[in-house]
């Protein structure tokens, strides 16, 4: 019960913040969460039309677990993309799309951040 009260307060300090980034913030701060290497989706198109990486997995979709603010979502999608890099015995990504989501928590709601992406393996 206790727990519940200081996540519900939590949520309600947080409300108020930010629940996305533009598109110039995802593109700087995700790859820089990142261990994998990251490649824009135009280099890695690039890379693939070279032979210089192949895809290993095409369009993967990933719900990242809720962070405490978009910063957090952003960390944690960030681990579960280096998860799924190595899983598919890749080394690297790239995002082909993303989107915040509300998801209802008590009578508050948060973010969560959802993550279309490609693995390669590049040389």
């Amino acid at each position: 019960m206790g727990r519940l009260i200081i996540v519900t307060a939590l949520l309600a300090l947080i409300s108020g913040c930010a629940t996305s980034m533009s598109p110039a913030q995802f593109g700087e701060s995700f790859p820089q969460a990142t261990s994998s290497e990251h490649y824009s989706k135009l280099s890695a198109e690039s890379a693939i039309h070279e032979g210089k990486c192949r895809v290993v997995v095409r369009d993967r979709k990933y719900v990242a677990p809720i962070g405490l603010t978009v910063h957090g979502d952003v960390k944690n999608g960030a681990v579960g993309v280096d998860e799924w890099v190595v899983a598919d015995k890749a080394n690297a990504y790239t995002i082909n799309n993303y989107e915040w989501i509300s998801v209802p928590i008590g009578q508050d709601y948060a973010t969560q951040l959802v993550l279309y992406f490609d693995t390669l393996l590049c040389r």
